[in-house]
């Protein structure tokens, strides 16, 4: 099935209960590894319609694709695609397991990773997608665990406001926890949080 009609399929909830439940899911994530980059971004926006649903991110979760999203992060190597997979596991992270599922592999070393990012929506997206893992205590304590809190804390002081909002509320949710503080406080970070307060952007 061309990747455009899985698109368009998607688009309909008749076309989203077909793909459930004809078990096309496996399908559409096989055009993860197209050459064509046309191909995988229909794929992943595909699955995004899907997850706008709460029955569309159970299946997905089902499908394993969670794991695979995590090897495209660093796989991946078009900025407009990773944005595509950051934005469709941020979704994903409101499905029940989906925290338990990731932290069972690499997810956090390359969210890191793209902290750094040329580009600020893959920026702002990394940074919102910590602070999802981190919404539970064993997501928060994993999260610093992998040093997470040096490159949030940075990012403070970026230019684009919405990667500084993804940034604090990533270090808002960490901060719940003593070992968070510590950190914040160790890097001498609580100056900056304060003058954030007189951000221009509300």
């Amino acid at each position: 099935m061309a990747s455009h009609a899985i698109l368009q399929i998607a688009n309909t909830e008749r076309g989203r209960a077909t793909i459930v439940g004809n078990k096309i899911l496996a399908h559409v994530a096989n055009l993860f590894d197209d050459r064509v980059c046309q191909i995988r971004y229909n794929a992943y926006s595909c699955l995004i319609n899907l997850a706008e649903f709460t029955f569309g991110i159970m299946a997905i979760i089902d499908t394993d694709i969670l794991r695979i999203l995590v090897e495209k992060l660093v796989q991946e190597q078009e900025e407009i695609i990773l944005v595509l997979i950051l934005r469709l596991m941020g979704m994903l992270l409101e499905g029940e397991m989906a925290t338990d599922l990731l932290l069972s592999t690499p997810v956090l070393e390359r969210l890191n990773g793209h902290l750094s990012a040329r580009s600020w929506s893959i920026r702002q997206l990394a940074a919102e997608n910590l602070g999802s893992i981190s919404y539970n205590v064993m997501g928060k304590q994993a999260t610093i665990e992998a040093e997470s809190i040096p490159p949030l804390c940075e990012m403070l002081g970026d230019e684009i406001f919405e990667v500084r909002a993804s940034a604090i509320r990533a270090l808002a949710s960490l901060a719940q926890l003593k070992e968070g503080k510590i950190q914040i406080y160790d890097l001498d970070k609580p100056n900056q949080i304060i003058e954030l307060l007189f951000d221009l952007d509300e």
